[in-house]
């Protein structure tokens, strides 16, 4: 555990990291068949928020991933970002990330993804 927070610097994150690494490990987690299922981006979202550690910003990154594009990863800065894109800087809230992607709907994620937010990164 020292190992993962000091020289990988994972900090809070080591122990589910660990918790993760045995979980694989042992054969009680089988990642590679998340990227074979068929069932529904929802119930897939569910099966990675029961690993610990894994909240719907995981999630959903974890989702655009393998290839499902249903969910956006909303944290501040996606917040941040659709705030200057479409609300003049005005603070917005992660239901407002959703709707400003909601147009694209099971490619949401990728519009997300591959929108060009270059001219804030100097912000």
């Amino acid at each position: 555990m020292h190992t993962l927070r000091s020289v990988a610097r994972l900090g809070y994150r080591a122990p589910h990291v660990l918790d993760l690494a045995r979980a694989v490990s042992s054969g009680d987690l089988d990642l590679e068949s998340l990227q074979s299922t068929d069932e529904p981006s929802e119930q897939l979202r569910d099966r990675l928020l029961e690993i610990n550690g894994v909240g719907a910003y995981s999630a959903a990154n974890l989702l655009i991933i393998l290839g499902r594009y249903d969910f956006i990863p909303v944290d501040s800065w996606a917040r941040k970002l659709v705030s200057h894109e479409w609300h003049g800087g005005k603070s917005v809230r992660s239901t407002e990330v959703e709707a400003a992607f909601e147009r694209w709907g099971e490619w949401k994620g990728l519009a997300y993804w591959f929108w060009d937010w270059s001219y804030l990164a100097s912000d």
